[in-house]
């Protein structure tokens, strides 16, 4: 014997509102202000492991690094930290972020960039390893070379802000220290 079910009321929802986010696409300009705001941070934070990895070498292992090169790492870090902070603001960069897919995909997309040495703990690569190296070395030195090539690429940005005598510096002083490394340090032989 089938036994009856009891039937259920059916509720009638009338005009339910519900708030829409709306995420308003930000021109091209402000994207590429983002991209270099992303930039300058990855490289103050690549110089600082990269000084951290000598730091550890020299107090650890016996190294030895020039006091003029150990200069220009901390010129690098200094120079991309004083042109972030004289034109842009950190906590409204943030409030991007946070808020807006696009600048979220431009954040990731530069954390990848550079991601060899924007953690923590550098990864150590396969060159660090043939070339008796510490841990992390040419990673730092590779993320870099690669973000000095993403300020080449922001001149428009970077016209329009009037800091191209400050980027141009940064860059210089990035390039001396990267062919430094790879005439003095590095097996040329092996890269």
């Amino acid at each position: 014997m089938i036994k009856a079910k009891p039937r259920k009321k059916n509720i009638v929802k009338v005009n339910e509102k519900q708030e829409i986010k709306i995420t308003r696409q930000p021109t091209s300009e402000q994207l590429e202000e983002s991209k270099l705001a992303f930039t300058l941070l990855n490289i103050t934070l690549i110089c600082r492991n990269h000084k951290n990895i000598w730091d550890n070498e020299i107090k650890n292992h016996d190294g030895y690094i020039r006091f003029d090169k150990l200069m220009m790492i901390c010129k690098i870090r200094s120079l991309a930290n004083k042109i972030f902070d004289a034109n842009f603001q950190a906590d409204e960069e943030e409030e991007n972020v946070k808020d807006n897919f696009f600048y979220n995909n431009i954040l990731v997309e530069q954390v990848n960039r550079s991601i060899t040495g924007v953690g923590e703990n550098p990864l150590v690569t396969i060159d660090d390893k043939i070339q008796r190296l510490p841990g992390g070395f040419i990673g730092t030195l590779g993320s870099l070379a690669r973000m000095v090539k993403d300020l080449v690429r922001l001149k428009g940005v970077i016209k329009s802000l009037g800091i191209e005598k400050d980027i141009k510096k940064l860059i210089n002083t990035s390039e001396k220290y990267l062919v430094w490394v790879y005439n003095e340090i590095t097996f040329n032989e092996l890269l």
